[in-house]
């Protein structure tokens, strides 16, 4: 019961619950400019056989941003994505990672 009145009289608690807020708000968004891009990026590739590679890259860094987004909300991590950062970088790529035994945390991918 301690934890718990520690808790809800913190005010870092109640500065992750608005920020978790917002950032779910920004998830909606996040989300709807994905589809947006990838309906473009189709019509894209339909009409001129390639896609656009600007296109991609903003695709890119914005699944970078849905990703840093749910690690937060999750308390995965304690980084708050853009605009407390800078924004994922377009040319970033997925990298697997080493995975160490004696790690009990290690993620199977990273990005680079």
């Amino acid at each position: 019961m301690d934890a718990f009145k520690r808790t809800v009289t913190s005010a870092d608690y109640w500065l992750r619950v608005i920020y978790t807020l917002l950032l779910a708000l920004a998830w909606q968004v996040t989300e709807l400019l994905l589809v947006a891009v990838t309906v473009l990026q189709l019509v894209f590739k339909l009409f001129t056989g390639e896609s656009d590679s600007r296109l991609a890259g903003f695709g890119n860094s914005l699944s970078q941003y849905a990703w840093q987004i749910g690690r937060f909300v999750t308390f995965a991590s304690d980084q708050k994505p853009w605009p407390f950062m800078e924004w994922p970088d377009p040319e970033t790529q997925w990298v697997p990672a080493a995975r160490h035994s004696s790690e009990p945390n290690s993620t199977d991918s990273e990005l680079k």
